[in-house]
């Protein structure tokens, strides 16, 4: 027996298809690409920020990562966790005012002694650096403009933002 779908038919099934797999990766705990969501289009920076407390020429001193932090507390910026920016990403809570994330790179050799405890101080969400490419496709799959910033001595945080604007 050879069942025949016609054009309908098969627009009816990969809709059903597609509303299917929606449906249960809402219900996951992680980020899922398939998920719908929307962060209302305002853009998102990405700060990276690769050497801190580091020899290279480029390297940020803890100093220099506090004023940041310092500089976005005053501007209203809020880092997001991850809980945030799921949440956010499903519909289920919205974005405060001036979002922004924060990736760090855990796996260099004095971030549990020196770093962590500048953020932890400061009371900061941050995600590790091997998120990186997990959230630039989720919100490039969500079509939500991202802003990604490489932070380096070369320029304050500040001019990087207002250059990015």
């Amino acid at each position: 027996m050879v069942i025949r779908f016609n054009k309908a038919t098969r627009f009816v099934c990969v809709c059903a298809l597609l509303l299917v797999t929606a449906l249960i990766s809402i219900g996951t705990k992680s980020i899922s690409v398939s998920a719908p969501y929307m962060l209302q289009g305002q853009p998102l920076p990405v700060v990276v920020y690769r050497g801190v407390g580091g020899e290279a020429a480029t390297a940020l001193s803890l100093r220099e990562l506090r004023d940041d932090l310092a500089w976005l507390g005053e501007k209203g910026y809020s880092a997001l966790s991850e809980p945030e920016l799921v949440a956010a990403l499903r519909r289920e809570s919205p974005l405060p005012g001036a979002p922004v994330l924060l990736l760090f790179d855990d796996a260099a050799p004095d971030f549990t002694r020196l770093i962590k405890p500048v953020l932890d101080e400061c009371g900061v969400s941050w995600f590790p650096m091997g998120k990186s490419g997990l959230l630039t496709q989720e919100l490039r799959a969500a079509g939500h403009p991202v802003t990604r910033l490489e932070r380096s001595a070369g320029f304050t945080l500040e001019e990087q933002m207002k250059l990015r604007a």
